[in-house]
């Protein structure tokens, strides 16, 4: 099984990682500047913040059908994020595909994405949500939320921090 590292693009538009990527072919790919990545784990701790105490945040970043985990707020969701590259599945992937937030209020009543949710679990969460926004053509980016408890963010929470993840996807387009 590969293990995913963040990852960023390329001028030319080529999603690289700094070791192992999951992409079609399965090749490795180039490194990602870590002012990039600092910006990026500081828009996924900023989310969690605006969420409260006991939620966690990651990013996933998709470019020409390659997945990559690119930021986190901490250890626990990133490990969560680098379960759903390795296996291509999961909410964020879902989210991604369809531009649609996936809410996963229950984990251990979510019967998809086995391998991702058994992560979850495992790291002591009992919610997800996945918030993608679209960066161009070919390009998604996905905010993975985390949290400590069951169902904890209202709709209203949801829709102010989708406003939040067009900012990053703002930002990620800005350094494309």
């Amino acid at each position: 099984m590969l293990t995913p590292r963040r990852a960023d693009v390329a001028d030319v538009g080529r999603l690289v990682c700094d070791a192992v990527e999951v992409h079609p072919d399965n090749e490795a790919r180039g490194v990602m500047s870590e002012s990039v990545h600092h910006v990026l784990d500081d828009y996924a701790a900023g989310a969690a913040s605006r969420l409260g105490q006991g939620t966690h945040c990651s990013i996933t970043f998709r470019r020409a059908g390659s997945l990559a985990y690119v930021g986190s707020s901490d250890e626990r969701a990133q490990h969560c994020d680098a379960v759903e590259v390795a296996e291509g599945v999961g909410p964020c992937v879902t989210a991604m595909e369809q531009l649609s937030g996936v809410l996963v209020p229950n984990l251990l009543l979510e019967l998809r994405w086995h391998r991702w949710r058994e992560a979850a679990t495992q790291a002591g969460f009992r919610s997800a949500a996945a918030l993608p926004a679209y960066v161009d053509p070919e390009t998604t980016v996905a905010l993975n939320l985390y949290a400590d408890v069951l169902d904890p963010w209202p709709g209203p929470t949801l829709v102010s921090i989708d406003t939040y993840v067009h900012e990053i996807a703002r930002a990620v387009h800005a350094r494309l």
